[in-house]
């Protein structure tokens, strides 16, 4: 049976989550359960159907992951295992400030759940990021809040993060994703960010518009 057979035997309702479901993933790439419940009702219709929107977007040269353990849906690509095979499609050029700070965000979400944190997601402070970049002794550059939220939008954008609050108020908060762990498959983004720690380490300068060391995410637009 193709898939217009398979098509005429949703309702109305599964038709316009089968639509929404798609636009979600082709929008920002991942679906978090736990976000709010929006999210939480398309991911069950992505978790019970993910054959049937693997095959329909599949013809753009896509597939649709589940993650029930961590409750993430995605978008990934299609392609053969060498690397000129890939359709590129939804691959993110980072800049050198981009990847400081997901690489610092991958830092604490990781040692948090390490420890024992009972939600799939970690809520930090500012603070916290501010610290863990500090460590890499580039605070200096991320003393504006100009380029801090433009960051910070760029990874709510795909549902990475989520942050509430207005940035330097006291009660401005980060939530960490799982999702975060499926911005790069699990051990190619485990050595990315050892690389990415030896390198910013290492660096000498780094600027706004500085795109030489970034690194990549998979997303659409």
């Amino acid at each position: 049976m193709g898939f217009e057979a398979d098509w005429e035997l949703y309702t109305s309702g599964e038709k316009e989550l089968f639509q929404r479901a798609c636009r979600r993933l082709l929008k920002s790439t991942f679906i978090v359960k736990e976000k709010n419940d929006d999210s939480k009702k398309l991911y069950a219709f992505v978790a019970k159907n993910e054959d049937a929107l693997s095959v329909y977007l599949g013809y753009m040269g896509f597939d649709v992951v589940v993650d029930r353990d961590n409750g993430v849906a995605m978008l990934t690509n299609i392609g053969s295992t060498s690397d000129s095979g890939k359709i590129q499609a939804n691959r993110l050029r980072l800049r050198k400030v981009d990847t400081v700070v997901l690489c610092c965000l991958w830092t604490l979400y990781a040692d948090r759940i390490h420890k024992g944190n009972l939600s799939k997601s970690i809520i930090i402070r500012l603070l916290d990021l501010k610290q863990e970049i500090e460590k890499f002794g580039f605070r200096s550059d991320f003393d504006g809040k100009v380029l801090m939220v433009e960051i910070l939008k760029l990874f709510s954008k795909y549902n990475l993060i989520e942050t509430s609050g207005s940035i330097g108020d006291p009660d401005y908060m980060i939530k960490i994703f799982p999702s975060i762990q499926f911005a790069l498959d699990s051990v190619e983004f485990k050595n990315y960010v050892e690389e990415t720690t030896k390198k910013i380490k290492a660096s000498k300068n780094i600027t706004e518009n500085d795109e030489g060391e970034g690194e990549e995410l998979e997303y659409e637009e």
